[in-house]
């Protein structure tokens, strides 16, 4: 059941807003800005260093090179799992990097972000299987079939 807030929580809530200043250090504002990026790929600004693009390259031009699609369709599912196990590596990475620094005073904090590299690595998995399969699947379409005697006389 929705309800509508009243001028007195509007008021209230306006006074809390003030009171946010966002992140103070220079971490902190590191990881704010990109609060709402998910994977960069398409975006504008140039949020992916050179190293990490030439590796998301490489990856793709491995799996193009392994996996050798036949149509645009398997070009983008290839495409699909080379971005997947790239965002994969990252987010281990990610994961290895926490791990290493000194735990946070909060034991509940910890355990949510590993709970979040967790989700988002199983994700990606998720995503380069279900990738994986569609490609799998298409290139059916493009094996011929065994050439078996219709009658077999002995």
């Amino acid at each position: 059941m929705k309800y509508m807030a009243t001028r007195k929580q509007i008021a209230a809530n306006r006074r809390n807003a003030l009171k946010s200043t966002g992140p103070r250090t220079d971490r902190g504002k590191a990881f704010a800005r990109l609060n709402s990026l998910r994977h960069g790929l398409r975006a504008r600004a140039g949020t992916l260093s050179a190293e990490s693009l030439h590796e998301l390259s490489q990856i793709r031009t491995h799996f193009l090179n392994s996996f050798q699609p036949q149509d645009t369709q398997q070009v983008r599912l290839v495409e699909q799992m080379a971005c997947a196990r790239w965002q994969l590596l990252n987010w281990q990475r990610a994961e290895t990097q926490f791990l290493s620094e000194p735990s946070p005073a909060d034991p509940l904090s910890q355990a949510r972000t590993m709970d979040d590299f967790s989700q988002r690595q199983a994700r990606y998995q998720r995503a380069f299987a279900k990738a994986l399969d569609q490609y799998r699947r298409s290139t059916r379409a493009y094996q011929k079939p065994e050439s078996r005697p219709l009658l077999d006389i002995a």
